[in-house]
């Protein structure tokens, strides 16, 4: 279980920035998260086999404010993991604030932003996307993200499956 907590620390994070969110929201996509990529899709990102994907349901407490959002996740073993989860009518808010905190973390020379996916997006360690009240975690794991060569690789994977996922919200 901590394997996987490791890859959606940024996910957690990004629901407890902010009490301004009201009610409960769930991702109910009906394929759930496995719907977005299959599982060839994600071999071909990671550049090998990856294991059939393994749908997890998993719930995150705003902090103060009583509320769980769902997220629904996607794994293709370690190497590919694909999340979504909803948040609600103060997204770009949210999304905002989670931007701006790992902006803003030293140390972190693997953020940046990206154009052209989703009504905005941005990567540190995984790509993160909003599309309306919907966000996207994506992440392929390619090696050692200090390595700018593996680093844009894997930034050019996860922009793949972004597009196809956002084409199938």
């Amino acid at each position: 279980m901590k394997r996987h907590l490791r890859f959606f620390g940024p996910a957690a994070l990004v629901l407890c920035l902010t009490g301004a969110v009201q009610g409960s929201y769930d991702a109910a996509a009906a394929a759930g998260a496995c719907g977005l990529i299959t599982r060839q899709e994600a071999a071909t990102a990671f550049g090998a086999p990856v294991p059939a994907g393994a749908d997890k349901t998993q719930d995150f407490p705003l902090q103060g404010e009583g509320v769980v959002i769902k997220m629904q996740s996607c794994f293709y073993g370690s190497g590919v993991i694909v999340a979504r989860y909803e948040l609600g009518s103060d997204s770009q808010v949210l999304f905002g604030k989670y931007r701006k905190e790992l902006a803003s973390q030293s140390g972190s020379t693997d953020y940046q932003n990206v154009n052209g996916i989703g009504d905005e997006a941005f990567a540190a360690k995984g790509q993160m996307i909003r599309k309306g009240q919907t966000g996207l975690l994506i992440s392929v794991s390619l090696g050692d993200r200090q390595n700018l060569r593996i680093a844009t690789r894997a930034l050019q994977a996860e922009k793949a499956l972004a597009a196809l996922a956002l084409g199938r919200l």
